[in-house]
């Protein structure tokens, strides 16, 4: 399957005339069958498939990891096929050794047997050779190295030209409904190139979920014309634009990282390599991840400077932001360093900006949550303010403040029918509060910044918000507070675990948490999460330089209960076996040599070993004096890792990372090595 993308465009082909153009997407000027995106003042390198094609472009989605789009059955169907198994192939190679030398050896008696039934001369040499050609045959399985020769090494055919195929109408749902007018605007539309991909996702699926209603009612045709009407008004008043996001982006605000596939929701990262320690059904294919696949959760290791950010971050989130617009994601980030993520990479991606460090910013963050009840606040709260290990290393401390807290926050709410905000919550807990612990981790957020993250600004962000489309960054301020960015970031994930479990969440919408230098905020709470987002329709992808940063009794919890997972070059000796024993062993042949020889004089015997695969035996005769040399081939076989700590740390290349993917239903894929730079 061939990988290349198309080359850029030349220089030479740009017209004059696009100079004014407003920066977007637009047929490309090279005449091929795609768009090209300009950015205000020339064309750039970044390309997608023209929509039409890109609607009705082939797709097989049958493997986790393998980007659908652009593949066929009979293109997986095509190809030559590879070499002949080496143990078919030595037995193939053995047969015909023997077969000369059984004609020589059997030559005499076989011609006096044939002889005393009668047969003689040229029918006895021919009937010898057919027997003794067949008999070989069938113990080296010619018929089956014929065939696979054959179908390896035939003449290809050139397939006929066939007429291309007749494309679907994309509005069938309101033409079938009498509603042209609707169906003939998005037509324009697209013929003009103002229709993009996120347009048609969008518009197509609410046209096919209204549509999907009324055939599922009972009130025939009149009761479809009636779901639609509101639907195609909105189509012929706004066109592409109809139902768009709250943000009015009709697309990212920025040119992508890489190709994403928005039919089946798919970014893809990169190209499997072509090598045999992949699985076939990946190689040298392209590499790609879904929100499927991240329902099990994403553990991503690397060092500094691998590249995980660039590669599986950014696309990660991408991918989100798209499924975002198109109504059926949401995504929470988490910036540690307030930069990684920011406006500088990301302008005008995120719907709602928090940062703690910057007091002129509009929105802050809700220090409950939205939670229902008192317990549910504390509960969170307590999560995120008390330290990891004190559950574990002191359980009744833990629960003296966790007691404490709730008693602070239920007698707020009960005298004054709301939570309290966080400057009200630090007095009150230093007023009433007994334990020592509590009153010393809330201090910490006593903070002139985070006070006014949390009570002064003009609007607060509530976690129950990703219930509907919504992309959040949650910047931290570690530089200046790496205490309070902690209990910070740990709120948030708290809150992000409550909120897709909760019974009323909505399912439809997909909610991703991205948290990035992940080790240092996680604890029970979260790892309990990453069981309760696969059944909620939701994912968290963890990213961290190494799995040490994560607090010791939690590390294997974490590894066990993140489904995918990807490994970079240069990762500690101790994540690599954690990979490994994950990855775990395979049976493999391996072929011992042993070689040597023996000198016999005169009438001397010399013995051959026993136990033989193959054996070449060459006899020198020096005077009286015969020398014999052997060799002989041994093979069995032997468990071995998949990938060993060591290889993992040595034989990773710079730039790819191995991947292993799994789907909500159990199905696993072994682990793939990824040319992130493909």
């Amino acid at each position: 399957m061939a990988v290349q993308d198309e080359p850029p465009v030349q220089p030479s082909v740009v017209p004059a005339q696009r100079s004014g153009m407003r920066e977007g997407w637009y047929p490309c000027p090279s005449g091929a069958a795609r768009v090209r995106y300009w950015n205000g003042s020339e064309w750039t390198d970044q390309t997608r498939p023209d929509l039409l094609g890109w609607v009705h472009g082939p797709r097989v989605m049958d493997l986790p990891g393998v980007f659908a789009f652009g593949r066929s059955d009979s293109d997986d169907a095509a190809g030559r096929l590879g070499p002949l198994d080496p143990t078919l192939w030595r037995r193939v190679r053995n047969a015909l050794i023997a077969l000369p030398v059984l004609y020589i050896a059997l030559l005499v008696p076989a011609g006096l047997f044939l002889s005393a039934i009668g047969i003689k001369d040229l029918p006895e040499q021919l009937l010898y050779l057919i027997v003794l050609v067949v008999a070989c045959g069938s113990y080296g399985k010619w018929h089956i190295a014929l065939r696979h020769l054959w179908e390896r090494y035939k003449p290809e055919q050139k397939p006929a030209p066939q007429p291309p195929p007749v494309r679907p109408d994309l509005w069938a749902d309101l033409r079938e409904a009498g509603y042209d007018r609707a169906a003939r605007r998005l037509d324009e539309e697209l013929a003009g190139g103002e229709l993009t991909d996120v347009d048609y996702v969008r518009v197509a699926r609410v046209v096919q979920r209204s549509a999907r209603a009324a055939r599922t009612g009972s009130g025939g045709t009149g009761a479809t014309l009636e779901l639609l009407r509101p639907v195609a008004e909105q189509i012929e008043e706004y066109g592409g634009a109809a139902f768009v996001h709250d943000s009015r982006q009709r697309d990212l605000p920025m040119p992508r990282l890489v190709q994403h596939d928005l039919i089946t929701g798919q970014a893809r990262l990169g190209v499997a390599a072509d090598t045999p320690r992949n699985p076939a059904s990946h190689q040298n294919r392209w590499f790609a991840l879904d929100t499927e696949v991240l329902r099990t959760s994403m553990l991503v290791v690397g060092p500094p400077g691998s590249g995980k950010t660039r590669s599986f971050a950014r696309p990660i989130i991408e991918m989100l932001g798209l499924q975002t617009l198109v109504g059926l994601a949401s995504v929470v980030v988490i910036d540690p360093t307030g930069s990684t993520f920011g406006a500088e990479v990301l302008p005008g991606f995120f719907d709602i900006d928090i940062d703690a460090t910057r007091p002129a910013q509009e929105w802050g963050f809700d220090l409950f949550g939205g939670a229902s009840t008192p317990d549910e606040a504390a509960d969170r709260l307590a999560g995120a303010v008390l330290p990891p290990e004190t559950a574990h290393r002191d359980p009744a401390a833990d629960s003296a403040a966790r007691n404490a807290l709730y008693s602070v926050i239920a007698g707020f709410h009960e005298r004054e029918e709301r939570y309290p905000t966080l400057r009200e919550l630090i007095d009150a807990v230093l007023r009433d509060s007994p334990v020592p612990l509590l009153n010393e981790r809330l201090q910490l957020l006593n903070r002139p910044a985070l006070i006014d993250l949390f009570d002064g600004r003009p609007r607060r962000f509530s976690m129950r918000e990703i219930n509907k489309p919504t992309r959040v960054r949650i910047a931290l301020p570690e530089s200046s507070s790496p205490h309070a960015a902690r209990i910070l970031a740990r709120l948030a994930i708290a809150q992000f675990v409550q909120v897709v479990a909760a019974p009323d969440a909505d399912r439809s919408v997909f909610k991703g948490l991205v948290v990035d230098e992940a080790g240092r905020f996680v604890d029970e709470y979260v790892v309990q999460g990453l069981q309760r987002a696969r059944a909620a329709n939701a994912g968290i992808v963890l990213l961290t330089q190494s799995m040490g940063q994560f607090p010791e009794h939690l590390r294997s919890a974490v590894f066990t209960g993140t489904g995918c997972k990807a490994v970079f070059a240069g990762v500690e000796p101790q994540d690599a076996r954690y990979f490994a024993e994950y990855w775990g062993t395979q049976w493999q042949a391996e072929t011992t040599v042993t070689t040597g020889s023996s000198t016999s004089t005169g009438t001397g015997h010399s013995a051959t070993p026993g136990g033989k695969k193959e054996k070449s035996v060459i006899t020198a005769i020096t005077g009286s004096s015969t020398v014999e040399y052997q060799r002989s081939v041994a093979t069995r076989a032997v468990e071995r890792p998949l990938w060993s700590p060591s290889e993992i740390i040595n034989d990773v290349p710079t730039g790819y990372a191995l991947v292993s993917l799994a789907t909500p239903d159990g199905i696993r894929t072994p682990p793939v090595l990824v040319n992130l730079r493909g």
